[in-house]
């Protein structure tokens, strides 16, 4: 009698407990902002413009957009939705790998980083993501633009791709969903805890048209290489999968590899 009740306490403790950091404090594990007061400016290397998007739910999102300075004309655009730490501060900079394929860059932050503000849900995130393609969709034809996605950002990326018309979809460090997240990292628990952000990446996938390319490293441990993989199921002919050997989750534009095939994407 003892042995089970005892058992029956520890099993309703973990499942109190998981359920806690899957549902009321799991925002507070997945979004790691940086704040930046409204009267910072930001320092790049290139020319670049500062805009505010009024979104639903009284979203306002900072973005900036990096476009090229030189002849020909660009491309098209890179749409990039970044990971969950830090701000356009540190985001921004990525323009100059993007710029030099000949695209322009926009990025943006989401609810609760730097200057963006307002309420943050799954729900209004993916709102705010279709937001953010209409401006940019008041700018470029489908076909010049590039959907990107890295960690975090592949969520909003994989939505997009099912919902918008572009040329393509890359992701960087994407996981399949926050269950399989979740589960990579405490194997010993049952599955059966609610989650406030679901993020089912792998659900989005399925239905993206156009075509897919996942970047990965195979010593990532913040997205295990087998949260990446799962997404494998969801793609479609002619979809890829590319792993970077030796690659974590911030470094794969270090690697030779990373900067081969992005190049030979993005020139087609």
């Amino acid at each position: 009698m003892g042995y089970w009740f005892t058992a029956l306490i520890v099993l309703l403790v973990a499942l109190v407990l998981g359920n806690l950091f899957t549902g009321v404090i799991q925002e507070y594990f997945i979004f790691r902002p940086e704040r930046l007061p409204h009267s910072y400016s930001f320092v790049f290397q290139r020319p670049y413009e500062e805009l505010f998007i009024s979104t639903p739910g009284k979203g306002r999102l900072n973005a900036l957009w990096f476009r090229q300075d030189q002849q020909p004309k660009a491309r098209g655009v890179i749409l990039y939705f970044h990971g969950n730490s830090g701000s356009l501060r540190r985001w921004g900079h990525l323009h100059y790998f993007f710029t030099q394929f000949g695209y322009d860059f926009f990025t943006f932050d989401y609810r609760g980083y730097g200057k963006s503000t307002g309420l943050r849900t799954e729900a209004l995130m993916y709102e705010d993501a279709q937001a953010i393609y209409d401006f940019i969709r008041r700018h470029y034809p489908p076909e010049e633009i590039v959907i990107f996605g890295r960690s975090l950002g592949s969520s909003f990326a994989t939505w997009l791709g099912k919902h918008a018309e572009a040329r393509l979809v890359i992701l960087e460090t994407p996981f399949a969903s926050m269950r399989h997240l979740f589960r990579a990292y405490f194997p010993f628990l049952p599955p059966v805890f609610q989650f406030k952000f679901l993020f089912p990446n792998y659900r989005w996938l399925k239905k993206v048209p156009m075509p897919v390319y996942i970047f990965q490293g195979d010593e990532d441990l913040v997205v295990p290489f087998k949260v990446a993989a799962a997404l494998k199921s969801s793609l479609k002919p002619g979809d890829r999968f590319i792993k970077i050997d030796g690659g974590s989750h911030n470094n794969l534009l270090y690697y030779d590899k990373y900067v081969f095939e992005m190049k030979k994407i993005l020139s087609n």
